[in-house]
């Protein structure tokens, strides 16, 4: 039995697994960070409430159902079609003055519909959420919330801060995040497209 502070650990550790990678998320955020810190910090958290939604869920025994092959597809799908949207919407502000810049949506509601939709978040829950719930129950949420939290800060303060000393960053930031979220979106179309065919 592992005792309380390694659950702690342990929680933070798989926290972190899931909020740092590279993806759809962090690029949305790295596009919002450059309208302002809080505008990325909140596009996280939205991320973040979506990982709440699937403890619950996972804890419920609800996200298994998630292995139906329709379902996964559909969210393939629907997935690719949010992400070509958003690197439509980032790629599309490019050449423009920061100061013109539209901004799509509310940072949090944002992040939360990526975090919803995002085959790769879930797919997390499928593989090593369920392992993570089973084994430690409620008991991991404290380390594990914590670990995301403390990625979601230092992602967005180190970008922010990089930008704001960096200006000639900005326009780089906005560029990657498109490609970022064009590439994700055309894999996961055509992932889902390829499987329902």
């Amino acid at each position: 039995m592992l005792a309380s502070w390694q659950v702690f650990i342990t929680g933070a550790v798989l926290g972190i697994s899931i909020a740092a990678p590279p993806g759809p998320v962090n690029a949305a955020a790295a596009y919002q960070v450059t309208r302002s810190w809080l505008a990325g910090w909140a596009t996280l958290l939205g991320a973040t409430t979506a990982d709440a939604i699937f403890f619950l869920l996972t804890y419920y025994g609800v996200t298994g159902l998630v292995v139906l092959d329709n379902v996964r597809n559909l969210l393939f799908v629907l997935g690719g079609c949010l992400m070509f949207y958003l690197a439509y919407a980032t790629l599309r502000n490019f050449r423009k003055e920061p100061q013109e810049q539209k901004r799509y949506g509310r940072p949090y509601l944002l992040g939360l519909t990526i975090g919803l939709s995002n085959p790769f978040q879930l797919a997390w829950w499928i593989a090593v959420g369920i392992g993570m719930v089973a084994t430690f129950g409620s008991s991991i949420i404290f380390g594990f919330f914590t670990g995301i939290l403390a990625w979601t800060i230092l992602f967005a303060t180190l970008l922010r801060k990089s930008i704001e000393r960096y200006r000639s960053m900005h326009p780089f930031v906005i560029y990657a995040s498109g490609l970022v979220l064009l590439v994700f979106g055309v894999w996961l179309l055509l992932t889902g497209l390829l499987s329902l065919l």
